[in-house]
C-alpha cells in the first residue's frame, strides 16, 4: 500500500524532472537540424564567390530564426548577421540596403554581447558601422577589442581592413597604425582577398604607403 502511494507521488514528479532535463538538449537539437544548411549554403557561397539568389537567402534567414526560436546562441545570431549582409549585399536600392545592414548590426551587437570577448562579432560590429556611415565610439571600440582579441583570425583581418578603409578619415594617428598592422598580418595570411579589399576602396596606394617593406609589400604594391 505504502509502495503503490509513493509511486503516484512520486512518478509525475520524477516524469517532471526528466523531462525538464531533456528539454534543453532537445531545443539545441532541434536548433542544429535549422542550422546546418544555413551553416552549408554560406560555405558554398563563399567557395563559389558569390552572393545568394534572393530564394536562397529567403530560405536560409526563415531556418535561422527558426533554429534563434529554439536556441539563443551567439553563433546562430552571427549566422544571422551574415545573412542580413548578403541582404544588404544584393537590395534593389539603398534604403532596402540600409535597412538591412542596420539588422546586420543588430545581429552582431547581440552576439557581442553574449560573447564579450568574441572577436569576429566585434569586428563585424564595426564593419557594419562603417557600411551605414556611424564612425562613433563603438565603431572605435570594436575595431580595437577585435584586434586585440583576434589579431591573426582571418575573419578578423578581412572585416578590420575593410571597415578600418571605410573610417580612415576618422581615426587617430593611434587607430590608424592598429589598421596598418592589421592589415600587415592580413596579407600574409590571404594576400588574395585582402588585395580584393584594398582595391576595391581604391586605397592601395595608401596602404602601400604605410605599409612595413617587405616581400609582402612587394606581392601586394609591386616593386
Amino acid at each position: 500500500m505504502l509502495t503503490q502511494l509513493l509511486k503516484r507521488v512520486f512518478a509525475p514528479a520524477l516524469t517532471c524532472l526528466l523531462i525538464a532535463l531533456c528539454l534543453p538538449a532537445a531545443k539545441r537539437g532541434i536548433s542544429d537540424i535549422n542550422t546546418y544548411p544555413v551553416r552549408y549554403d554560406i560555405q558554398r557561397w563563399q567557395n563559389e564567390n558569390r552572393t545568394p539568389t534572393p530564394t536562397e537567402l529567403a530560405d536560409a534567414q526563415t531556418a535561422i530564426q527558426l533554429a534563434i526560436d529554439w536556441n539563443q546562441s551567439p553563433e546562430l545570431y552571427d549566422y544571422q548577421g551574415r545573412l542580413f549582409h548578403y541582404e544588404a549585399l544584393i537590395a534593389e536600392n539603398s534604403s532596402q540596403a540600409t535597412n538591412a545592414l542596420q539588422n546586420a548590426l543588430q545581429s552582431y551587437q547581440h552576439s557581442s554581447s553574449l560573447r564579450k570577448q568574441w572577436p569576429y562579432s566585434q569586428a563585424n560590429v564595426a564593419l557594419m558601422k562603417a557600411l551605414l556611415g556611424e564612425f562613433d565610439q563603438e565603431y572605435l571600440n570594436m575595431l580595437r577589442q577585435s584586434a586585440t582579441n583576434g589579431p591573426w583570425e582571418n575573419g578578423v583581418n578581412l572585416a578590420l581592413t575593410e571597415a578600418g578603409l571605410l573610417g580612415w578619415v576618422n581615426l587617430n594617428k593611434q587607430d590608424k597604425h592598429l589598421i596598418v598592422e592589421n592589415i600587415q598580418r592580413g596579407i600574409r595570411r590571404n594576400m588574395r582577398h585582402m588585395k580584393v579589399i584594398i582595391s576595391q576602396y581604391n586605397k592601395l596606394s595608401l596602404v602601400c604607403a604605410n605599409i612595413q617593406r617587405d616581400r609582402y609589400q612587394k606581392q601586394l604594391c609591386g616593386a
